[in-house]
C-alpha cells in the first residue's frame, strides 16, 4: 500500500508499534492501518514454530529406539526357536518312522513291538501267558538299542520296573512294561538272547 486510502497522499506512512502489533500511520491525516505485511510474516513464523514443535514432540526418543531394538531381537529369537522346534519335531518324526519299519507288533505278545530280523528260538502260550524267545545280534551287553526303546515308548508301553539280577549264576537285565491291562517282561541275557513274557490281567 503506497497511497493513503483516506487522503490519497503518496508514501505518507510511518510504522507504529502497539501491544506487540505493527501499524502504519498516515502523517498527513493521522489515519492508522494494520501493517498486513508484518501480520503475514508473524503468522508464517507462528506456523513454522508450531510445525517445529509438533515434529519435536513426535521425534523418537532413545527409549523408543531401545524398545524397537528389543522387540526386533525378541522377534528374531522367537523365529529361531520356532524353526529349531520344527526341525527337532520333523527330525524325530522322520527318524521314528524310519526305525519303525525295523519292528513289528507281535499279536502273540498283545501288540508289543519286536525286531523283524531276528531268529525265533521258541514261542508258546499257556492261558493268558505268552512266551517269546529270540536271538538278536544288536543287543550290546545287557542293553537294547536306543531306537528300540523309542519304538516301545512310541507304541504306548511304559516302564514299570527295571534292574539287573542273577538266576542260577547267570546275570540278566529285566525290564517290565505295561500298557492298559497287559504286562510284558523283557529279559536280556548274555550274549544276545531276548526273552519276552506277556501277561494279560483280563
Amino acid at each position: 500500500m503506497n497511497n493513503c486510502p483516506n487522503c490519497l497522499a503518496s508514501n505518507p506512512f510511518k510504522k507504529v508499534y502497539r501491544d506487540g502489533l505493527v501499524f502504519v500511520k498516515c502523517e498527513f491525516c493521522n489515519t492508522i492501518f494494520e501493517d498486513t505485511s508484518t501480520r503475514k510474516t508473524r503468522e508464517s513464523r507462528e506456523l513454522s514454530g508450531s510445525i517445529r514443535n509438533e515434529v519435536q514432540n513426535k521425534a523418537p526418543t532413545e527409549t523408543d529406539f531401545l524398545s524397537f531394538g528389543m522387540f526386533t531381537v525378541m522377534k528374531k529369537i522367537a523365529i529361531v526357536v520356532a524353526l529349531a522346534l520344527v526341525v527337532a519335531v520333523g527330525t524325530f518324526y522322520i527318524y521314528t518312522n524310519i526305525i519303525d519299519s525295523r519292528y513289528e507288533k507281535e499279536e502273540f505278545l498283545y501288540g508289543f513291538p519286536v525286531p523283524k530280523d531276528v531268529e525265533i528260538k521258541s514261542k508258546g502260550k499257556i492261558g493268558s501267558v505268552s512266551s517269546y524267545i529270540i536271538t538278536w545280534d544288536r543287543i550290546s551287553g545287557k542293553r537294547i538299542p536306543i531306537d528300540y526303546k523309542l519304538i516301545i515308548m512310541k507304541n504306548g508301553w511304559k516302564i514299570k520296573k527295571e534292574g539287573d539280577s542273577e538266576l542260577d549264576g547267570i546275570a540278566y537285565h529285566a525290564v517290565k512294561y505295561k500298557k492298559g491291562d497287559v504286562f510284558v517282561s523283557m529279559v536280556i541275557r548274555d550274549p544276545d538272547s531276548l526273552t519276552f513274557t506277556g501277561v494279560s490281567v483280563n
